[in-house]
């Protein structure tokens, strides 16, 4: 049982026939999801679906372009245009495959950066309760984070001019993902790559993110530029108080959503443990990882609406871990991390104990979208229908 299991932690789970049982387990575990509607109006998914919805479905059936969202998710948006014809089915379908998909991307970025422990990070990966939720939903994080990903993975193995397309299009899909060039600028100074190369992955990504957004321009024009309101839904220039209780609740739904509390716990205790850097590579990969790490949390920390903005450091992180920790202490988090989908302890002040024991995030979010999605995202299609032929009689 032993020799089974560091089988399966170490095993490379992208080379075949593993990658068949990953692709069989992966879908099985989302094929209860895909049918409950587009799960705007249950928690915790994102209540910007039907923006994405109605965006796409006036580009499918009246040939004209609204954002869903500004300042802009125009791959997003054009694509689900072309799916949404097939209602909720399809368009969570396509998510879920786009994220099978950057499951095998992180599998690959693992093999290439040589990291132990590959099997265990990619099904911690995978089962994460915010990605597991994401995976199933017609938005946009999913499809992001493989773009990013996919750009990683060519800087690592030197194709540039195609890591910087790859970039444009995840900025084009959430511009959030532009942030993303300045670690990989990091990695590809510390490896030493000729600054003729990073000149053309940066001009290369500029010049495709502009394509990308030219939909967005040539309907909005300077409106583009003002974003979504970033000084008015954000702590930015609001009270001291306001901007601390804003990063307190901020903090609150990281650990509820993202990690769990008992597994919180046991990560910041683990972050006392001492474990020398092996190499100058492994250094160098480290300072990468949280170089993402400290940018989204500024970013999440700066727009704190939902967890899901932290989904690009997840990657990252479990590699932090990984590195840090040794192999019984990184199962042990990894086992904590996927008890979330089941359980979850919330600490509550109305509770004489202090925490709540409550169902995991996956069965919440099950029962939720079965109970009150389906039927609502229906009439919201129906009311979308009605519009459309009273504007068309």
């Amino acid at each position: 049982m032993k020799n089974f299991c560091n089988n399966i932690i170490d095993r490379d789970l992208t080379k075949f026939p593993a990658v068949i049982y990953l692709a069989l387990i992966f879908f099985i575990s989302r094929i209860p999801f895909i049918n409950l509607g587009f799960s705007a109006f249950t928690s915790p998914t994102d209540q910007d679906v039907l923006a994405v919805v109605n965006s796409a479905y006036l580009l499918r059936y009246e040939h004209i372009y609204t954002v869903s969202r500004f300042p802009g998710y125009p791959f997003f948006e054009i694509f689900n245009s072309l799916l949404i014809g097939g209602g909720w089915i399809l368009t969570n379908f396509a998510t879920s495959v786009i994220s099978f998909l950057s499951l095998i991307l992180f599998g690959k970025i693992l093999n290439q950066l040589e990291i132990k422990n590959r099997g265990l990070l990619l099904l911690t990966f995978a089962f994460l309760p915010v990605i597991w939720i994401n995976s199933t939903i017609t938005m946009d994080y999913m499809w992001a984070l493989f773009f990013v990903l996919a750009s990683c993975f060519l800087v690592f193995t030197g194709k540039f001019h195609s890591a910087g397309l790859f970039m444009g299009i995840a900025a084009g899909t959430r511009f959030t993902s532009i942030f993303m060039v300045i670690p990989l600028i990091y990695w590809m100074l510390i490896k030493k790559v000729e600054s003729k190369k990073i000149r053309e992955f940066i001009l290369i990504g500029f010049f495709s993110s502009v394509v990308m957004f030219l939909p967005v321009l040539y309907k909005y024009h300077i409106e583009f530029f003002k974003g979504s309101g970033f000084l008015f839904t954000t702590p930015v220039n609001k009270p001291l108080g306001s901007m601390v209780l804003s990063i307190l609740s901020s903090s609150a739904n990281l650990i509820t959503e993202l990690t769990g509390l008992m597994a919180f716990i046991l990560i910041i205790i683990l972050l006392f443990y001492k474990n020398a850097f092996q190499s100058s590579e492994q250094k160098h990969l480290i300072y990468f990882c949280w170089m993402i790490v400290i940018i989204y949390c500024f970013i999440y920390f700066i727009f704190p609406y939902k967890v899901a903005y932290l989904i690009p450091i997840i990657p990252w992180t479990l590699i932090i871990f990984n590195e840090k920790l040794k192999k019984k202490y990184m199962v042990m988090v990894c086992i904590l991390l996927l008890l979330n989908n089941i359980i979850s302890f919330n600490i509550v002040s109305d509770d004489p104990y202090g925490i709540d024991i409550d169902s995991g995030s996956i069965i919440k979010n099950y029962e939720s979208r079965s109970t009150f999605s389906i039927n609502q995202s229906r009439e919201y299609l129906e009311s979308l229908s009605i519009t459309l032929r009273h504007k068309l009689s």
